[in-house]
């Protein structure tokens, strides 16, 4: 009986140490993966841009005419305003690298009237600008998640628009100019569809001829001319938003 007794106590005794020794190992759980959404720029968007524009307006005289005094007159003006349209376009994205290429169509109102003229400050004055223009520009950038950092540069034309006046007659002329464009920008997107940037670019829209005879406040014609080119530059800081149409999200990667 004795023996029994010290048999089941023995027993007794391994069981509780077997127990002890593993309530005192520390479990470790298995941390869970935790899923990181990358965004992808690719596919067609539209959007729309507005902001601000500045530019130059330079003018040079062929011969002597009824608004200068001698061949080589030359006469430059700023111009500013306003300027909003839209824009349609793709990127491809490939790592970090996106390419695109984008079309763009802006009502301008950078300009400027009435600027009073070198060569007849008493009666003559120059007003010019840009009244409508439009891009078609590949694109190259950097794509760091929900940001896009990129560069363009394309084709762009634009409705130039020119007239000198005195107190009696004038000059006016209106050409569609086609030039080239580069510019740079960054883009945020809000969400898979959504996105906001700012851009600014710089247009040339080279020079034209306006020769022409002058044209009286009644529309009748003077008999005097003027025979001058007229080349404008043009910058502008566009505020811009985008909406994507995405298939779905960008590739998902697990990270523990």
């Amino acid at each position: 009986m004795k023996r029994i007794v010290l048999a089941g106590a023995a027993s007794l005794l391994l069981a509780s140490a077997a127990h002890s020794a593993d309530l005192g190992v520390q479990r470790v759980a298995v941390p869970a993966a935790i899923i990181a959404q990358s965004y992808d720029w690719t596919g067609f968007y539209i959007g729309a841009h507005a902001g601000y524009g500045w530019g130059t307006a330079n003018y040079g005289f062929n011969t002597s005419g009824h608004y200068n005094n001698a061949p080589g007159d030359r006469f430059s003006h700023s111009t500013s305003g306003f300027l909003g349209g839209g824009q349609l376009g793709y990127n491809w994205q490939s790592g970090n690298l996106v390419l695109g290429l984008e079309g763009s169509l802006s009502w301008s109102d950078v300009r400027r009237n009435n600027v009073i003229s070198p060569f007849f400050p008493g009666s003559d004055r120059f007003s010019g600008g840009v009244g409508w223009l439009g891009t078609v520009t590949p694109r190259i950038g950097f794509a760091a998640n929900n940001w896009l950092f990129y560069a363009k540069g394309g084709l762009a034309v634009g409705q130039i628009r020119s007239r000198i006046q005195d107190n009696a007659d004038f000059s006016a002329a209106s050409s569609t100019r086609l030039g080239w464009t580069v510019g740079l920008g960054a883009e945020y997107a809000i969400n898979q569809n959504w996105s906001v940037g700012l851009e600014a670019n710089y247009y040339d829209f080279g020079s034209f001829r306006v020769n022409q005879i002058s044209t009286r406040f009644d529309g009748t014609p003077t008999g005097a001319a003027s025979d001058h080119n007229v080349k404008t530059t043009m910058w502008s800081a566009l505020a811009r938003v985008n909406y994507r149409f995405s298939t779905g999200g960008g590739p998902i990667s697990a990270r523990y």
